[in-house]
C-alpha cells in the first residue's frame, strides 16, 4: 500500500512520527527483513542493536537472548506478555563462559537510559499471518530495536460508523485471537480517528481505555491540536515512551492471572513531577516534597507505585527507604495490598517497636505502619530519634488528616533528615498552612471535573429520603446537629457521650430501621444500574438489626453484614475476607452490605453504584465514604449518595474545602440529574417532533411497524442526523438509568422504550439482513416484551401469529414507503424489507427465493458500485416487491399449500426435460403427503434421515412415471427442502 493510499488519519500520524525522530518504513520496504508473515519480530534490527546496547556480552549470549525474547512461551497470552514486559525493562538473563567460569547476565533488549541508542521504526498496514487463521494488517506498529511495543489502530474520521470501539474490538478480538504473537510484546495500544485518541493497554476493558491531555508536563494543554497529535506527541516521544514503559506499566496477580495496568496521563505526569520535586529535596533542611492531589477513584493507590518504581530505578537516589504512612488500619491494609500484589517486597509494622527496629536501618525498604506507632512509649518524654538519614521517604497518605499534630510532629522526631511527600484525594483547605508548612506546596492536582470528563472516576448524586420517611425527623436531625457541631473529630468526652445517646436512639428505634430497610430493598430494586449497594449504619448492633430486616422485605436481594469484632452480635459470622471477594464480584448474588465504619474508606468496588448513609459522618470521613460510589464500572453513569439521616449541610461543609467551581462538580443534588434527563428527553423529542407516538401501546403490531418506520423516516435525513439522534438516545438511556426509581423517571419510561425501538430498527437498517426475528422485528419485540408504561404493563398476544400471517409486503407499506422524502432511505427501507421476507420466505420455499436473493443482490451491488442510480434502484426494488406479492397470489391460482409449492418449484427449477403442470402439481402433493406419514423419521440424525429419504423420494418420482435420469436431479432438492421446511422444527420435538 502506497503513501496515499493510507487512511486520513494514518498519514498526519506517519509525519508526527518522523517529526518525533522515528524511521517510516512501508510493509513492502520491510518484507526481506521478515522471512515470512507469522515474523513479528524484526530479528536482524533486534541482533544489532542488543550488540550495540550490550558491546561486553559475547555474540553467544547474545544468540541465546535473541532466542529467548522469540521463542514461543505458552498458549497464555497475559502470561507472555507480562514475562516478556519483565525482560524488556530488567533484562533477559543469558550465561556463558568468560575466563574459564560460568557467569550470568543480564542482555538489556532496550536502552532505557539513551533514547538515541535505540532504533525507532513505524510501518503501516503490517500484515501477519499465524497458521490457518485469517490475515489481520494492523494499521500503524511501533518498533523499538525490531520488537512490536506498540499497536495503533486508526478509524477514518469521515466514516461516522467507525467509532474508536470498533477500533478496540479490532485490537482486543480479532487481533487477540487471530494473531495473538505479535501481541506478546505489546506495550501500549493506540485508537485514534484526528478528532478522538485513547491509550490502554492489552487485556484493558474498554472503559479503561483513556485520552491523553497534555505533551510536555503536567498542565500543558494544547487545545490548538487534535486529540489524535496531543497523544503521539504527549505519549511516543522517546524519552517519555521509554518512561511509560519502564515505570508506568505493572502487573498485579488477580485469581492466578496477571493483569496489565497502564498509568493514565494524570499518574504519569503528576509522578514525574513528583520525582522531581523529591530530587531537589534531597539533603533540604525541610524535607518538603509536596502535596499530590488526586481525587477519589482516579487512581492515586498506583500513582504511589508508580512513584517508589520511578525512584528506585532512578540513578539520582541511590537506595532510599520508603515509609508508607496511613491514619487508618483499613487504609494501611488496602495500600499494603496494592504494593503487594504488583510485586514488591512489603514490610508491615504491627507494633511500635517493631517499626523503630524496622526504622532502623542502613539503606532500602518499603515500611507500612499506621500514625499512630509513632506514639510515645512510657518514660519517654518525647520521641526518640529512629533514623537520621537523608535518603527516607515518608509518603503519608491522606496528609493533612493527620499529620499535623502531635503525632505528626513525632515522625518527624523519629525520622528528623527524611523527605516527606503527602498524598491525599481531597484539597488543602486555603487556611490550612499548616499542612503546606509540613508537605509544602502541590506537585500535582487532579480535580474532581478533569477526572470525570476522562472518565476516570463517576459523578456522584445527593437524594435525601428522610424526610419521605417522617420518623423521628426532628428529633434525630436536632441530635444529629448538635452532635456534629459541638466538638472536634478526636471526640472528647462531651462528644462520646452525645455519640452514645444518638447511636441508643437510632440502633433502638426498630420501627424507623424496619421501614428503612423496606425503603432501601424498593428503591435498589428500582435501580436501573446493574451493581452493588452499601448501607452505612450507626453502630455494629444497627448494622445486624438492618441486614436482619432487609433480609425479611419480599424480594429482598442478598445481603451480607461487615463490622468489627461480629463474634460479638452473630453467631457464626462469615469472613470479611469472604464478604470482600463476593461482594467484589459482580455476578456474585450478594448486591447490598451493611457496614458501620469498615470498608467506608480504602475499599474499591466499581460495581458499587448507591451508597445508603444512616450515620452522622463529616469532612474527610463524609468525603471517603461517598467516594466508594464513583469508581468507573461499564455503562454506570454515577454514584448515588442516598441520605436517611440528615447529612446535606455537612456535605456543603465537607466540600467546602473545594474551589467553588470543582465543589458544584463534586455532589451534585439528585432533582439537578432529574432535570438533565428531562433536558435529554426534550432533545430526543425534537427528532420526532413530527411523529405522534402517544399512545403507542395501543396500536395493533401491524400499525406499530408502520409507526417506526415513519419515525425512522424523520430520522434519516442525514447520517450526521441519525448518528447524533442514536447518541441522545444513548445519553437519555444513561441519565433516565441514573435517576432511577425517582418518579420524574416513571414518566417518561413509555416514551424511551419507543425511542429504543426506532434506534434498534435503525442499526438493523445497517446491517445484513439475514433473519427476520433478529432485524425487521427486534424493536417491535423489544417493545412488546418491555410494553411498560408509567401505570401498567401492556400485553400484546398474537405477535407470533401475526408475523406468519399477515404480509409485511403490503400496498400499505409501499405507499408509507413512498412518503418518505429521502431517497437514500427509501433504499434502506425496501432492502430491509426485501432482505427479511426473503430470508423468512426462503425457508419455506428454497428453489424460489434463493434465485430471487441472488437477483437481489446483483441490484444492490450493482448500486452500491453506483452502476445504478438512487432511483434506478428503488424502482428496482419496488419490482421485486411486487414480485412478492405476485408470488403469494400464484400460490392460490395453482391451488397449492406454501408447503406444496415449494416442492412444485423444487422440482420446476431443476428438472431437465419438461414435466406436465398437472403432474408437477401431483408430485408436489404427494411429496408433502409421504412426509405427513412418515413423521417417524428422525430428523437429529442427518445422515440416516437424508439415506432413508432419499430412498423414498425416487420411489416416488419412479411411480409417477420419471425415468432415472429424469428423477436423479430432483432427489437432493426435494431432500433439501424438506430439511429445511422440517428438519428444525421436527429436531426440536425428539428427545
Amino acid at each position: 500500500m502506497g503513501f496515499n493510499e493510507l487512511n486520513l488519519a494514518e498519514k498526519p500520524a506517519i509525519e508526527i512520527f518522523e517529526d518525533l525522530g522515528y524511521d517510516y518504513m512501508s510493509v513492502g520496504d520491510l518484507s526481506s527483513e521478515r522471512a515470512s508473515l507469522s515474523d513479528v519480530v524484526l530479528t536482524d534490527r533486534l541482533r544489532e542493536h542488543l550488540r550495540t546496547i550490550n558491546p561486553s556480552i559475547p555474540k553467544s549470549a547474545i544468540d541465546e537472548a535473541i532466542r529467548e525474547l522469540t521463542r514461543t512461551h505458552s498458549p497464555n497470552l497475559s502470561h507472555d506478555n507480562c514475562h516478556l514486559h519483565r525482560q524488556l525493562v530488567d533484562g533477559v538473563q543469558v550465561e556463558y563462559k568468560q575466563d574459564g567460569e560460568q557467569v550470568g547476565r543480564f542482555v538489556q533488549p532496550i536502552d532505557f537510559e539513551n533514547p538515541e541508542n535505540n532504533n525507532w521504526l513505524v510501518t503501516t498496514q503490517f500484515t501477519v499471518q499465524i497458521g490457518d487463521n485469517p490475515r489481520r494488517k494492523p494499521d500503524m506498529i511501533v518498533f523499538i530495536n525490531g520488537l512490536p511495543i506498540g499497536v495503533l489502530e486508526f478509524k477514518n474520521p469521515t466514516d461516522p460508523k467507525a467509532t474508536l470501539e470498533n477500533a478496540y474490538d479490532q485490537v482486543n478480538s480479532r487481533y487477540r485471537n487471530d494473531i495473538s504473537p505479535l501481541l506478546r510484546y505489546n506495550e501500549v495500544i493506540g485508537l485514534a480517528d484526528m478528532n478522538e485518541a485513547r491509550i490502554g493497554c492489552l487485556d484493558a476493558g474498554w472503559q479503561w481505555y483513556r485520552p491523553w491531555r497534555y505533551i510536555e508536563k503536567e498542565g500543558d494543554e494544547r487545545d490548538d491540536l487534535p486529540e489524535q497529535e496531543v497523544l503521539l506527541r504527549g505519549v511516543f516521544d522517546k524519552e517519555r515512551l521509554l518512561d511509560l514503559i519502564e515505570n508506568f506499566i505493572v502487573f498485579s496477580e488477580v485469581d492466578g492471572k496477571p493483569v496489565k495496568m497502564l498509568a493514565g496521563y494524570h499518574q504519569f505526569y503528576g509522578v514525574r513531577e513528583a520525582v522531581e520535586s523529591a530530587k531537589k529535596t534531597q539533603g533540604d533542611d525541610l524535607g518538603r516534597v509536596g502535596v499530590y492531589w488526586h481525587t477519589q477513584g482516579s487512581g492515586k493507590s498506583l500513582s504511589m507505585v508508580y512513584f517508589v518504581r520511578k525512584i528506585r530505578r532512578s540513578s539520582d537516589f541511590g537506595n532510599p527507604t520508603f515509609v508508607v504512612v496511613t491514619d487508618r488500619n483499613e487504609l494501611d491494609e488496602q495500600i499494603t495490598h496494592t504494593f503487594s500484589d504488583t510485586g514488591y517486597n512489603v514490610s508491615w509494622a504491627n507494633t511500635i517497636a517493631d517499626l523503630r527496629n524496622k526504622l532502623d536501618r542502613q539503606a532500602g525498604g518499603l515500611i507500612f505502619t499506621t500514625i499512630q506507632k509513632f506514639q510515645t512509649q512510657e518514660g519517654e518524654r518525647e520521641h526518640p530519634v529512629v533514623n537520621e538519614r537523608e535518603d527516607v521517604i515518608v509518603m503519608a497518605d491522606e496528609a493533612h488528616r493527620s499529620q499535623t499534630k502531635e503525632l505528626g510532629e513525632n515522625l518527624r522526631d523519629a525520622l528528623p533528615n527524611a523527605s516527606f511527600i503527602g498524598f491525599t484525594a481531597t484539597p488543602i483547605h486555603d487556611g490550612d498552612n499548616a499542612t503546606r508548612m509540613t508537605f509544602g506546596e502541590y506537585v500535582s492536582q487532579y480535580t474532581i471535573d478533569r477526572s470525570e470528563e476522562d472518565g476516570s472516576t463517576v459523578p456522584i448524586y445527593y437524594e435525601s429520603r428522610f424526610a419521605k420517611l417522617q420518623l423521628n425527623k426532628e428529633a434525630i436531625s436536632e441530635s444529629v446537629r448538635e452532635l456534629l457541631d459541638s466538638g472536634n473529630e478526636e471526640l472528647e468526652n462531651e462528644l462520646v457521650e452525645k455519640w452514645t445517646n444518638l447511636r441508643r436512639i437510632i440502633e433502638n428505634a426498630d420501627d424507623r430501621l424496619e421501614k428503612i430497610a423496606g425503603d432501601i430493598v424498593g428503591h435498589y430494586n428500582d435501580r436501573e444500574i446493574e451493581g452493588k449497594a452499601m448501607v452505612v449504619s450507626i453502630s455494629r448492633k444497627a448494622a445486624v438489626k438492618y441486614k436482619r430486616y432487609i433480609e425479611q422485605q419480599p424480594d429482598a436481594p442478598e445481603v451480607g453484614v461487615v463490622i468489627s469484632e461480629p463474634e460479638e452480635h452473630i453467631d457464626d459470622p462469615v469472613g470479611e475476607g469472604k464478604l470482600k471477594r463476593r461482594f467484589k464480584d459482580p455476578d456474585d448474588p450478594l448486591k447490598i452490605i451493611v457496614v458501620c465504619d469498615k470498608w467506608t474508606t480504602g475499599f474499591d468496588c466499581p460495581p458499587l453504584h448507591t451508597l445508603y448513609i444512616d450515620r452522622p459522618m463529616k469532612n474527610h470521613n463524609l468525603l471517603q465514604a461517598i467516594g466508594r460510589v464513583n469508581r468507573v464500572y461499564k455503562d454506570k453513569p454515577g454514584g448515588l449518595v442516598v441520605d436517611y439521616i440528615g447529612i446535606a449541610e455537612d456535605l456543603r461543609r465537607a466540600l467546602d474545602k473545594y474551589t467553588s467551581d470543582i465543589q458544584e462538580m463534586a455532589m451534585v443534588d439528585v432533582e439537578t440529574a432529574v432535570e438533565v434527563m428531562q433536558q435529554k428527553h426534550h432533545k430526543v423529542s425534537r427528532y420526532l417532533s413530527r411523529i405522534d407516538y402517544e399512545g403507542w401501546q395501543e396500536l395493533s403490531e401491524l400499525e406499530l411497524s408502520r409507526l417506526i418506520h415513519r419515525a425512522e423516516s424523520e430520522v434519516i435525513a442525514t447520517e450526521e442526523k441519525q448518528e447524533e439522534f442514536m447518541q441522545a438516545v444513548a445519553e437519555l438511556k444513561r441519565a433516565f438509568a441514573l435517576v432511577t426509581p425517582h418518579n420524574a423517571a416513571g414518566e417518561i419510561r413509555s416514551d424511551l422504550l419507543f425511542f429504543e425501538a426506532v434506534r434498534d430498527s435503525l442499526r438493523s437498517l445497517e446491517s445484513d439482513g439475514t433473519s427476520k426475528d433478529d432485524e425487521l422485528d427486534s424493536a417491535m419485540k423489544k417493545l412488546i416484551a418491555e410494553g411498560v408504561t408509567a401505570d401498567d404493563v401492556v400485553s400484546v398476544a398474537g405477535f407470533e401469529k401475526w408475523k406468519s400471517e399477515e404480509p409485511i409486503v403490503s400496498d400499505e407499506f409501499l405507499s408509507d414507503v413512498e412518503r418518505v422524502e429521502q431517497p437514500e432511505l427509501q433504499v434502506k427501507m425496501l432492502e430491509k424489507l426485501l432482505r427479511n421476507e426473503i430470508s423468512t420466505r426462503k425457508q419455506q420455499n428454497l428453489a424460489k427465493y434463493e434465485s430471487f436473493e441472488e437477483e437481489l443482490e446483483e441490484t444492490l451491488n450493482e448500486y452500491n458500485n453506483q452502476f445504478l442510480t438512487t432511483e434506478d434502484v428503488i424502482e428496482e426494488l419496488r419490482n421485486y416487491a411486487d414480485e412478492l406479492q405476485q408470488e403469494d397470489r400464484r400460490k392460490e391460482r395453482l391451488g397449492l399449500s406454501a408447503e406444496e409449492l415449494a416442492f412444485y418449484d423444487a422440482i420446476a427449477t431443476n428438472t431437465e426435460t419438461g414435466i406436465d403442470d398437472e403432474l408437477l402439481q401431483e408430485i408436489a402433493q404427494e411429496v408433502c403427503e409421504m412426509l405427513k406419514q412418515n413423521v417417524n423419521i428422525d430428523w437429529t440424525n442427518r445422515k440416516a434421515m437424508r439415506s432413508k429419504l432419499k430412498t423414498r423420494v425416487k420411489g416416488l418420482l419412479r411411480k409417477n412415471g420419471l425415468s432415472h435420469s429424469d428423477y436423479q436431479p430432483l432427489v437432493e432438492p426435494i431432500v433439501h427442502q424438506a430439511e429445511a421446511l422440517y428438519g428444525d422444527v421436527s429436531a426440536e420435538t425428539h428427545p
